[in-house]
């Protein structure tokens, strides 16, 4: 579905516009569940290339990107307070003892746990209502990962703090995160309650608030799933209903995070392949298309080359401080309105040297040859 919004691009008319707690040392419980009831709305990953292929085409060079979506879960649009997702308020407050460290490599940790392994200048931080991530993960018909609570911790620590600290992406500072592995397609697809998406490896919940994973071949993939979906929750929780193409782009963006210490990096090097193949042809009308599709038209045809076109546009806006704060004050009026998806396209015309034809030039250029292949942050 597409709402029709005017806009120049060099003289055309072209665009449209969208769309409990556990302790950090407790081991994370795995359960078997009831049969799954449907969630009413969903963003999602589809299944990366490399685990399936509804096409058969061969799978691209580089890891794969995890992608998604989200689509509306029915809240009523003037009910801002109930358009973002609200688990903070679930989390107490409570005095935390943080491990602060330096590795071999020299980098700086924070941690809720000691440090295992060389470890120099350790001490202990008293403090009182750091911002808390709350864990609750079961399986429901699989074994959960090693270290799923201690790895979901501190993937959305880091993410939240970069959206805090790039976008002033405030709100209370606490998170509770709700996390279900599936390995059954049937039992997912129950879970998920959404044709279009039945095949994917991940999905965030708006309506139940929670994170379903499918099972994936490697650890590697199944965390690069949940990371994509840990933003979802991040961006219902401090945001609200972001255009899918941003949502899908920062979600992209950020599953690819390694954690190191209080940042991380993202390393855009192994995707050099499979984004110079989505090179649109176009790159105006392109961009149009990208950013008119909303919800679940976002998933079907030609929904891999919209996953590398989302991610290549939030990659580029984010390498440098311009195109941050142009992506920031997307983000910033969303959250002024959380329940309407922004007209993104007009900020981004308004903003970018060039208006939207500056901009698809850049992104057709970046995507054929990133300027940086890895962002720290």
């Amino acid at each position: 579905m597409k709402r029709h919004l005017p806009l120049v691009l060099a003289g055309a008319a072209l665009l449209a516009a969208c769309r409990d707690p556990a302790p950090a040392s407790a081991p994370v419980p795995t359960v078997a569940a009831p049969a799954p009831a449907v969630p009413a709305a969903v963003a999602s990953t589809p299944l990366p290339v490399e685990a399936s292929d509804a096409h058969g085409s061969t799978p691209p060079i580089g890891p794969p990107l995890a992608v998604a979506g989200e689509v509306h879960d029915g809240t009523p649009r003037g009910d801002s307070a109930r358009c973002l997702a609200g688990t903070g308020a679930k989390v107490a407050r409570q005095e935390r003892a943080i491990h602060r460290w330096v590795d071999a490599a020299g980098i700086v940790h924070y941690a809720d746990r000691a440090p295992s392994g060389v470890a120099r200048d350790h001490r202990l931080i008293a403090t009182a209502g750091g911002p808390p991530v709350s864990v609750e993960a079961n399986g429901y018909d699989v074994n959960l990962p090693a270290d799923l609570h201690a790895r979901a911790v501190a993937d959305a620590l880091a993410i939240d703090r970069i959206l805090r600290t790039l976008f002033a992406a405030d709100g209370d500072d606490r998170l509770a995160l709700r996390i279900v592995f599936v390995q059954s397609p049937e039992a997912y697809a129950r879970f998920i309650g959404e044709p279009d998406l039945a095949r994917s490896a991940g999905a965030y919940s708006a309506r139940e608030r929670t994170v379903y994973v499918r099972a994936q071949a490697s650890e590697a993939i199944g965390f690069a799933v949940l990371r994509h979906e840990i933003v979802h929750a991040l961006v219902h929780e401090r945001i609200g209903n972001l255009p899918t193409p941003l949502n899908e782009g920062l979600a992209g963006y950020f599953e690819r995070l390694e954690v190191a210490g209080q940042g991380g990096r993202v390393d855009i090097g192994p995707l050099r392949a499979r984004l110079a193949a989505a090179v649109p042809a176009d790159p105006a009308a392109d961009l149009a298309d990208l950013l008119a599709v909303e919800g679940p038209a976002f998933y079907r045809e030609h929904s891999e080359q919209r996953y590398a076109r989302a991610f290549a546009l939030v990659a580029l806006l984010m390498q440098d401080v311009q195109g941050r704060a142009l992506l920031g004050k997307v983000l910033a009026q969303q959250r002024e309105s959380p329940c309407e998806p922004v007209a993104a396209e007009h900020i981004l015309d308004a903003g970018y040297p060039g208006g939207l034809q500056g901009l698809a030039a850049a992104l057709a250029r970046w995507m054929a040859a990133p300027d940086a292949a890895v962002h720290a942050w």
